[in-house]
């Protein structure tokens, strides 16, 4: 498995979302290290595969497209060496029936990999949008569809501050939505506004102190996925969430980011955490992970997501 290092990671998020970058797609980053460089299906021989990657935002504009290949378990990976720059990037708005209402196309930035477009078209919440990729020098066809999650909006009065562990846990309550999927999944991202050693909660504290972890990784800290079992539908349709202690990483002021994700980054994270140990695997079995992308690996997925701020307070 070839691992792209994390700083590049959050080197291509600020360069993707400059200034206050959404707190789901830092995390997601974070999650989907090891996505780049893994060959996960069953061969003899060591095949080259090709990889896309791209989050769509609602109520932002299109985001960039990195494509680029995988490489051997021998080289050593970075972003740069298996950048691809011959690729026909289009994005298409499909409507209710699948049919194209708009395309948008994008073209090689100065970053090689990296495709933009000039297209200033605002991501629609409820739409689905199809990534289509093909080659001036390969025969490969990459192709995959996301289907935004409706906007996410906080409702409720959310208190100035809450202490860490206490029995009145933070509540979050979200306007009624249009599901665009099996189930809602959603995630919490907790974005401290003073991530210091001193400022950790003990869990994580004893991660850093005790541990071989740089507080760094916590800086953007995921509850994890959320899935309709975990939440309750309220008589008008609205959602209750409760915000998970285990979430909550530092003291202190905090945003806390509540994201809705599509199927696509569901399937991808849930298969990962599987292959990670987060669930029971007959001996000598390691699923592959779910990609939803034809022709390729990666990820083409969608968030909406809205955040408000509280302060967790020491017991």
């Amino acid at each position: 498995m070839n691992i792209q290092t994390k700083n590049s990671k959050q080197s291509a998020l600020r360069n993707l979302y400059p200034g206050k970058a959404p707190a789901a797609i830092l995390w997601l980053f974070i999650i989907l290290m090891t996505v780049q460089a893994c060959e996960t299906y069953s061969q003899d021989e060591y095949r080259e595969l090709i990889l896309a990657e791209s989050y769509l935002v609602a109520g932002r504009t299109l985001p960039e497209i990195r494509v680029s290949r995988t490489l051997p378990l021998d080289q050593r990976y970075s972003f740069e060496a298996a950048a691809l720059n011959s690729a026909i990037v289009r994005v298409h708005l499909l409507d209710d029936a699948g049919i194209t209402e708009e395309i948008f196309i994008y073209s090689i930035s100065e970053r090689n990999g990296i495709y933009t477009t000039a297209d200033n078209h605002t991501v629609l919440p409820r739409r689905s949008y199809k990534l289509e990729i093909e080659f001036t020098n390969r025969d490969e066809v990459l192709e995959a569809i996301t289907t935004v999650p409706d906007q996410v909006q906080v409702i409720s009065d959310i208190p100035e501050s809450v202490v860490y562990q206490s029995s009145e846990q933070l509540e979050i309550i979200l306007a009624p939505t249009q599901q665009t999927q099996k189930q809602n999944v959603f995630v919490f991202d907790s974005i401290a506004d003073d991530p210091t050693e001193e400022n950790l909660t003990p869990f994580y504290r004893a991660a850093v102190i005790d541990g071989d972890i740089d507080i760094d990784d916590f800086r953007n800290n995921s509850s994890g996925l959320i899935n309709e079992g975990n939440f309750l539908l309220l008589p008008d349709g609205s959602i209750s969430l409760f915000f998970p202690w285990i979430g909550a990483a530092f003291f202190g002021e905090t945003r806390v980011v509540t994201n809705s994700v599509d199927q696509n980054l569901a399937d991808l994270i849930r298969s990962q955490e599987v292959q990670l140990g987060g669930s029971t695997l007959s001996p000598g079995e390691i699923p592959n992970l779910v990609y939803n992308i034809d022709g390729g690996i990666g990820v083409f997925g969608s968030i909406s997501s809205d955040t408000v701020r509280t302060n967790f307070l020491r017991p």
